[in-house]
């Protein structure tokens, strides 16, 4: 038994690792967004995007075959379960940049941040049953007042925080989540890789169709070398490799263990903020990133159990 334990242990710690190094990405990819935002519309970003990271994804496939560093395996379960993560993936991003044209200002995307590890965990009780423990709930709110905090709420007006573009961000969030536990089914029929490759390819698919108008095909030229620079990193980078261990630790820890790190995200977004954009750092801001690292511990907790007894 304690053999077991030692090795789930030395698992979970692999994971933890690189997971926390993707949040790490995450959370500088908003320096990239922050630049290219008003270089294209939205729609074009979002399908150059997915279609690179679909794109970037073989090289890494190929790699992994040739050098066994883990073993490929795909079902036609995994492929109906690819369908709609795939969707919802479109759908998220096109939430994401909605929400960007008529939110809060600056600070707005961090809703999604924010709100996502809870609407993670929330699905997480009523589909899977899990229980959470007092120090999860705990972790629960004071990562939602971390957010708060960093968003420095207050300083916007009653207009602003009603926005349609605020309700954008929430769905965003709330289909992430939802992503999130489909990931973690589809994945029991395929390795993550695989999985991630069908994904990001259907929302390719369904990312092109929103964005058919604009003719991002014909136009792939028009735009400009920073842009291309910025579009490479938040597609290869962010995308196929940090994403990707994302759903691999959702399918290593489960889906509200995996889902609390994205409270590192904003807490990164700021300090990159501060540092390239020379943005101010306020005691509240400080405090709410406290917060949010706090929220992290909290809900890696594990939940304590009763242990069996052995009788001869």
């Amino acid at each position: 038994m304690s053999t077991t334990v030692l090795d789930t242990s030395s698992k979970d710690t692999s994971v933890i690792f690189a997971l926390i190094t993707a949040m790490l990405i995450w959370g500088s990819s908003w320096i990239s967004g922050k630049i290219i935002a008003d270089m294209a519309p939205a729609k074009v970003t979002v399908f150059y995007r997915i279609a690179l990271a679909t794109l970037s994804m073989l090289p890494i496939l190929l790699f992994v075959r040739k050098a066994k560093l883990q073993k490929l395996f795909c079902s036609k379960k995994a492929i109906l379960w690819s369908l709609p993560a795939g969707t919802l993936m479109a759908m998220y991003n096109q939430f994401f940049f909605l929400g960007l044209l008529d939110g809060l200002p600056g600070k707005g995307g961090m809703l999604v941040t924010t709100t996502n590890p809870i609407f993670t965990i929330i699905l997480s009780t009523m589909i899977l049953r899990i229980a959470l423990s007092t120090k999860q709930v705990l972790g629960c709110m004071l990562g939602l007042v971390g957010g708060l905090l960093m968003i420095e709420v207050w300083h916007f007006d009653t207009a602003q925080i009603l926005a349609s573009g605020n309700a954008y961000f929430l769905l965003a969030s709330l289909t992430w989540a939802f992503l999130t536990l489909i990931s973690k089914q589809g994945t029991k029929f395929c390795d993550f890789l695989t999985f991630s490759t069908l994904m990001y390819f259907w929302a390719t698919l369904l990312s092109y169709i929103f964005a058919y108008d604009l003719s991002p095909i014909q136009n792939i030229t028009s735009y400009s070398a920073t842009y291309w620079y910025h579009m490479f990193y938040l597609s290869i980078i962010v995308v196929s490799i940090a994403t990707s261990i994302f759903f691999l630790a959702t399918q290593q820890l489960g889906p509200s263990r995996s889902s609390s790190f994205i409270f590192i995200v904003p807490v990164t977004a700021m300090g990159m903020s501060i540092w390239y954009f020379n943005e101010s750092l306020s005691l509240t801001m400080f405090l709410g990133g406290a917060f949010a690292l706090c929220a992290v511990y909290l809900l890696n907790q594990p939940v304590k159990t009763v242990p069996n007894t052995i009788t001869k």
